[in-house]
C-alpha cells in the first residue's frame, strides 16, 4: 500500500511546495508595502531565508521549477544558472528522475528555466543571463522589455536573411559571368588534302612524257 500511495504523496508535496512558495511571495509583498508606508514588517523571515543556507534535503522530491524558485526566493536576487545548479545539487535535488546527464545538467537547467519565462512563466531572464522570479519585476516594464527583445531578434533574422540572399545573388552572378566569358573550345577543321586523281594513260600523262 505505501508504494502505491508514493506517487500521490509526491505530487501533493510538490503542490504544497508551490502553495508555500506563493504564500512566502505574498508575505514579502505585504512586508514591502508596510515598509514603504513606514510600518514594521508583519511577517519576519526565518534565519534560513535570510542567510540563504540550503539544507541537505531541501530540494529532494521537488520539481526543478519549484526548487529553483525556492532558492531564488531565499537569495532575494537573480542568479546565474550555474549558481542555481550548485544550490540544487547541495539541496539533494534528484536529477536522475529528469534523465539529465551529469555533464549536461547546466545546459538542461538553463533551457528548462528559459522555457518557464514569459507572461505565464515563473521566471524572468535578464540580459546578463541571470534568472529571477517574474513576480519581482513590474509587468509593464517586462512587456516593453519582451517587445524590445522580440524586435531585436526580428531585426537580426531579417539581416541574416538579407545577407544570405545577397550572397546567393552574388554567387549566381559570378557563375553566369564565368559561363559567358568562357572561350569556345571548338577547333577549326583542317582543309582536306586533294589526292591526285590523274588517270593512267590519259592525255595529261602523255603530254608530260612528251615534254
Amino acid at each position: 500500500m505505501p508504494d502505491e500511495l508514493g506517487p500521490a504523496v509526491t505530487a501533493l508535496q510538490r503542490k504544497l511546495d508551490e502553495q508555500l512558495q506563493t504564500v512566502n511571495e505574498t508575505k514579502r509583498m505585504i512586508n514591502a508595502l508596510l515598509k514603504m508606508s513606514g510600518q514594521s514588517e508583519l511577517y519576519p523571515e526565518s534565519d534560513n531565508e535570510r542567510s540563504g543556507i540550503v539544507r541537505n534535503d531541501q530540494f529532494y522530491g521537488k520539481g526543478v521549477a519549484t526548487a529553483s524558485a525556492e532558492y531564488l526566493a531565499m537569495r532575494k536576487q537573480a542568479c546565474q544558472p550555474d549558481e542555481i545548479l550548485s544550490a540544487l545539487e547541495s539541496g539533494g535535488f534528484e536529477f536522475g528522475i529528469l534523465g539529465w546527464k551529469e555533464d549536461d545538467r547546466l545546459r538542461s537547467l538553463a533551457i528548462s528555466l528559459a522555457k518557464n519565462t514569459g507572461n505565464a512563466g515563473k521566471f524572468h531572464k535578464l540580459p546578463n543571463g541571470a534568472f529571477g522570479l517574474r513576480s519581482w519585476y513590474d509587468d509593464d516594464f517586462l512587456a516593453k522589455a519582451s517587445a524590445g527583445s522580440a524586435e531585436v531578434a526580428a531585426k537580426k533574422t531579417r539581416k541574416a536573411k538579407a545577407k544570405a540572399r545577397a550572397a546567393k545573388t552574388a554567387k549566381a552572378a559570378l557563375t553566369t559571368g564565368r559561363t559567358e566569358a568562357k572561350p569556345s573550345l571548338v577547333k577549326p577543321k583542317a582543309p582536306k588534302k586533294v589526292k591526285d586523281q590523274t588517270i593512267p594513260g590519259s592525255t595529261v600523262q602523255q603530254e608530260e612524257k612528251t615534254a
